[in-house]
């Protein structure tokens, strides 16, 4: 694990912003870096170890840039806080970003044999592959709790930790595994961007199913069908994960009541939207706010 005390965060996102915060911690199987900028102007990447790394986005938005993954360019799209990127061992993640002036990030490196040690339990374990600007409730959470360790410096940190990563990375293989039954046959790229435009502008009274059909131009049964094949979740399940992923953003963002979120986003009252988020991510709103809070 000597390793992994060797990574230096400003070596892989360089930019000319000041620091005004870098916390640290070490564990026996990982390491977390919570680092802090400001003046953030354009931020240049470059990523290659031999260890998994996941950045959770903490404050501030990527709003434009590249991305390649081992020297070929694969697309960019925003990064808005809560935003997660996972880089498996020995991929070479380079680019740029721009956006906010003001950024905070944590990255969590975790050495290759904790990986290794874990697939041993799970004979069915996939490689895993990179991930760049994905949205998961559960992982997010789970990350954040290990940067909340930070100010914890007992024996029983160690065992904390250890348990969220073993969590975080069961929760990789099972979306590697959803994304590997994903392929052809969904929807076209069009119907299910303004599909998606539809649920994300109406998210507090989402439009029916049918509704969305006759828009896309298809019969209900196919668009359900579809869908599913393109998102790895039925429509009714999309809407209600995209609903609990904007309480999580208000929860983050705004000191709105836990009852005017649930309004916010349609949920009947503030105890609804409480019992949908636990169910979720095993936290309370007024927990996961917390775990939040600098």
């Amino acid at each position: 694990m000597g390793g992994v005390a060797a990574v230096q965060p400003e070596r892989i996102k360089r930019s000319k912003a000041q620091m005004i915060l870098h916390r640290q911690g070490l564990w026996s199987d990982a390491r977390a870096d919570v680092v802090r900028r400001i003046d953030l102007g354009r931020q240049e990447i470059e990523v290659a170890t031999d260890h998994h790394l996941l950045f959770l986005n903490i404050r501030g938005a990527a709003k434009s840039g590249e991305n390649y993954i081992d020297g070929r360019n694969v697309g960019f799209s925003p990064r808005p806080d809560g935003s997660l990127v996972y880089i498996p061992p020995g991929c070479h993640w380079s680019g740029w970003d721009e956006g906010d002036a003001e950024a905070c990030y944590l990255m969590i490196t975790v050495g290759n044999g904790f990986l290794t040690h874990l697939s041993e339990r799970l004979p069915t374990a996939r490689k895993l592959r990179p991930k760049i600007g994905f949205r998961d409730l559960v992982i997010q959470g789970m990350a954040r709790q290990i940067a909340c360790e930070l100010s914890h410096d007992d024996p029983m940190s160690d065992l904390i930790v250890e348990g969220h990563l073993v969590a975080i990375f069961g929760l990789l293989q099972r979306l590697s595994q959803t994304s590997n039954k994903m392929s052809r046959g969904g929807l076209a790229p069009a119907q299910l961007k303004r599909a998606i435009e539809q649920i994300d502008a109406h998210v507090d009274r989402p439009p029916s199913v049918r509704a969305l059909a006759e828009e896309a131009g298809v019969s209900y049964e196919h668009f359900c069908r579809a869908f599913k094949q393109s998102q790895g979740l039925t429509p009714y399940g999309f809407f209600n994960q995209h609903r609990l992923e904007r309480a999580s953003d208000l929860l983050r963002r705004t000191m709105m009541t836990v009852t005017e979120i649930a309004i916010a986003c349609g949920y009947a009252s503030g105890s609804h939207l409480s019992t949908r988020f636990r169910r979720e991510t095993g936290l309370s709103p007024v927990a996961y706010r917390n775990i939040w809070a600098e």
